[in-house]
């Protein structure tokens, strides 16, 4: 084990992976800490959706510039991410959902973002075969997916080839701070001295930097995904349709999920940082079902000691919580609705992954003053795959920088403190 690094990032999802690549690109040696193997939560379980429509405005630059690194990340690393660039359909059902579309449209074309708002019969074109009631729909065509189990494995091994470290297997237990700055981090096996630390660490963000006084508002919410047996046909383009998101594979399977539907497991955050989260609640209490289940047990300890806590990372190397059976049945039932010439579609695999929310739905991507050398990318939101190497870009652009080339001013750690009114402005 190191005694010393340049910078240590916590958490292998995406975020942290592309972070590692991007500081060993410029030269630095980074180490990469992650209590269980790369991309084994949210990072892999996702959609695989690289999208920039319907996202908050704050977003919209960072997801703009993203898609760009996306349509060269295969060639730059060397890989197959299975990366597909044929557009993202999200379908209106109601005239009201339609004039959502059209208000987000207007911040869209401030950016000349290539979305519109498509027609049933342009919609019927663009997906051949696709069967809606919707009244119009909300179309990027430079939207594309790729796939989660292959993009951040394959970000760690070209960030190994230029330098970095990657310890997998090995927890970040605290953060060490003196002095008003970080010096390192208490891993499992030891102690490693750094000042720059980068905290990526997903939907374990907020109870690790509670041990150095951090409070940051963030819950997990549960997403259910489902694969189905290779399809008959090709279907171009991915999207959410009469409520099942979909996208297909290379070998002809689809991925779906419940698209307006999610699942919050409450524990004891979720009475404590309620209000922070009340309002953005209100506004989406159709999409989120609250269960009480053994999660609030599970992690009920580790809020109030922190070997409690210590003992809870070392337990949950990676977090697989149980897919939701309803779900996948709304799922595949939908989605037998919306392409009904695929035939007699059977589900293969199942599973679930928590997500990390903000209250206002989009990440903190900081640095903070407090304790100096300490950067944080994380809450971002059920939506973060697609966002992913940018993110890591401008954390390397903080470390080393100082400051970074897009303007995270409304993603800032402060915002949650300063009196600045938290409202989610997402329309997808």
């Amino acid at each position: 084990m190191e005694k010393n690094a340049d910078v240590i990032v916590i958490g292998g999802g995406i975020v942290g992976c592309a972070a590692a690549y991007y500081l060993a690109k410029r030269g630095v040696r980074p180490v990469l800490f992650e209590k269980g193997r790369i991309a084994g939560e949210q990072s892999s379980r996702n959609w695989g959706f690289v999208r920039q429509q319907g996202r908050d405005p704050a977003e919209i630059p960072l997801m703009m510039a993203c898609n760009r690194i996306w349509q060269g990340l295969e060639r730059e690393i060397e890989a197959d991410l299975d990366w597909t660039q044929e557009g993202n359909l999200v379908a209106a059902e109601t005239k009201e959902r339609l004039g959502e579309f059209e208000e987000w449209l207007e911040i869209a074309r401030l950016h000349q973002l290539d979305s519109r708002i498509v027609t049933l019969r342009e919609m019927e074109r663009l997906i051949p075969g696709i069967r809606s009631n919707a009244v119009g729909a909300l179309y990027t065509p430079s939207d594309g997916h790729a796939e989660p189990e292959k993009a951040a494995p394959a970000i760690a091994r070209a960030a190994e080839r230029l330098g970095a470290i990657m310890h997998t297997n090995c927890a970040v237990l605290g953060i060490e701070v003196s002095g008003g700055a970080v010096s390192g981090v208490v891993t499992e096996k030891g102690i490693v001295r750094a000042q720059a630390v980068v905290c990526a660490s997903g939907a374990w963000t907020s109870r690790l930097l509670r041990t150095i006084g951090v409070k940051l508002p963030q819950l997990w919410m549960k997403g259910t995904v489902a694969r189905t047996s290779p399809a008959p046909r090709a279907i171009t383009g991915m999207g959410v349709w009469s409520g099942v998101a979909f996208r297909q594979r290379r070998d002809g399977s689809l991925n779906i999920a419940a698209g307006t539907t999610a699942d919050h497991d409450i524990m004891l955050d979720s009475f404590l940082q309620m209000p922070a989260f009340l309002s953005t609640f209100r506004k989406h209490r159709d999409f989120l079902k609250l269960h009480f289940n053994s999660s609030f047990a599970e992690h009920l300890a580790g809020r109030f000691s922190k070997a409690a806590f210590e003992r809870e990372l070392l337990r949950f190397r990676t977090l697989d919580p149980p897919a939701n059976p309803r779900l996948v049945s709304d799922a595949i039932g939908k989605l037998r609705e919306v392409f009904p010439d695929l035939g007699a579609l059977t589900i293969e695999k199942t599973w679930a992954g928590y997500m990390d929310f903000t209250p206002d739905l989009i990440p903190v991507i900081d640095r903070l003053e407090q304790p100096h050398g300490l950067v944080i990318a994380t809450g971002l939101s059920g939506h973060g795959f697609g966002m992913g190497p940018i993110v890591g870009k401008l954390v390397s652009e903080l470390v080393l920088d100082g400051k970074p080339s897009l303007d995270l001013h409304a993603l800032r750690f402060a915002r949650f403190s300063d009196g600045t009114k938290i409202e989610s402005r997402n329309v997808v």
